[in-house]
């Protein structure tokens, strides 16, 4: 009786049985030779005949054909749970002593197309101004920018009366706390526009809720980086004024604030807002700014035009601090930010964009000749 042959992938095990013989009842077959042929497959597995073996008797309730297959049919399933060509690959095990944890997910899972959409889940955004007027100040822009500005000045200025209500105003350690205080906000605002700005640049959409209008002009810059540098000053630092706002009024107007606490909000929150500008003025050339900014941009109080350039390469990744650019070494020579990607990818299955290394979009360094001539823009 011959033996069953199994098929799986690219694996084939066949074998043929020779004579067989009979003891009391049973039929046994004995194996007489055995080839086992093998193409690109890791094993093979060969079945007996499950009615070789069966001890039937007299019984004529037993079907045969019947329970040779499932007895295939389970062989089959079990083989598929060990040896299956088509499966996806394992997923790796991260090495979190080298911080390259995103680097191994992506080495492997980026040859799944199944898995494209979750892995590049949006294009980058961003849609392009051509109207000048749309860059030009309005009395709005200066409205919300004035209001900002004062609350932030307003609670610098409760930090000082702080101290001089508390007796202190004659201790100079008071008032260099409290400036220290300032020069500490100014330190971390370069942090806090680091993640602000990997958070829009890699998340989200213009039909993100709230949030919507910041993240689509954040990527859209990425493909027209000449319109920040034609936008008038209130009309580039007003967009983020209203939100801040909603912190430096309800601080302004809370009870009990320590004046270091005053200063520090108030500094933070300012820097926070024209971070926009000297965004801006990372883009342009020297000969286009006034001597002053070139002077704290080359001391490093301000970011460069050469600390800023390299964000703009596909896939716009790290520099993402625009106050000072102090932070940028730090967090991309350690990789923060890759860590965090790693984490909202593990938690949620949504990858930032700055994982991909396609983009299907040329970058326009210059504004179309001409334009904007009417509004001296």
């Amino acid at each position: 009786m011959s033996a069953i042959t199994i098929t799986l992938g690219r694996t084939v095990a066949a074998s043929s049985a020779g004579a067989t013989r009979s003891t009391r009842g049973r039929t046994v077959a004995k194996k007489s030779a055995v080839e086992v042929s093998k193409r690109n497959a890791p094993v093979c597995r060969v079945v007996q005949d499950p009615a070789a073996s069966m001890d039937v008797g007299s019984s004529i309730d037993i079907d045969m054909d019947m329970r040779r297959r499932i007895v295939q049919m389970d062989t089959a399933t079990t083989l598929r749970k060990t040896i299956d060509v088509r499966a996806p690959p394992p997923r790796p095990r991260l090495n979190r002593s080298r911080g390259r944890r995103f680097a191994a997910i992506l080495s492997t899972w980026r040859q799944r197309a199944d898995l494209a959409p979750l892995l590049y889940p949006q294009a980058m955004g961003g849609t392009m101004i051509q109207d000048p007027a749309a860059f030009v100040s309005t009395d709005y822009h200066r409205l919300v920018t004035t209001g900002l500005f004062a609350s932030c000045a307003a609670l610098v200025a409760r930090g000082g009366v702080g101290i001089e209500m508390a007796g202190d105003g004659g201790d100079p350690a008071a008032w260099a706390s409290l400036v220290g205080s300032g020069l500490l906000a100014y330190w971390l605002s370069d942090l806090g526009t680091g993640v602000f700005h990997w958070s829009v640049d890699n998340y989200g959409s213009k039909a993100t809720p709230v949030m919507g209008g910041i993240i689509d002009a954040f990527q859209g810059h990425h493909k027209y980086p000449w319109t920040i540098t034609k936008r008038q000053f209130v009309n580039n630092i007003h967009v983020t004024c209203p939100a801040t706002m909603c912190v430096t009024v309800p601080l302004l107007l809370a009870p009990g604030l320590a004046p270091n606490a005053c200063a520090f909000m108030g500094v933070f929150c300012s820097m926070i807002v024209l971070s926009q500008q000297f965004h801006a003025w990372s883009h342009m050339k020297k000969s286009q700014l006034p001597e002053s900014v070139v002077a704290l941009q080359d001391l490093g109080v301000l970011l460069s035009r050469k600390g800023h350039g390299a964000h703009h390469r596909p896939p716009f990744k790290g520099n993402y601090c625009i106050v000072s650019g102090f932070w940028n070494d730090i967090l991309d020579g350690n990789e923060v930010f890759d860590k965090m990607a790693t984490v909202v990818y593990e938690a949620t299955g949504v990858a930032p964009r700055c994982w991909s290394e396609s983009h299907d979009f040329e970058v326009e360094e210059e504004a179309p000749e001409g334009w904007g001539k009417e509004y001296n823009l």
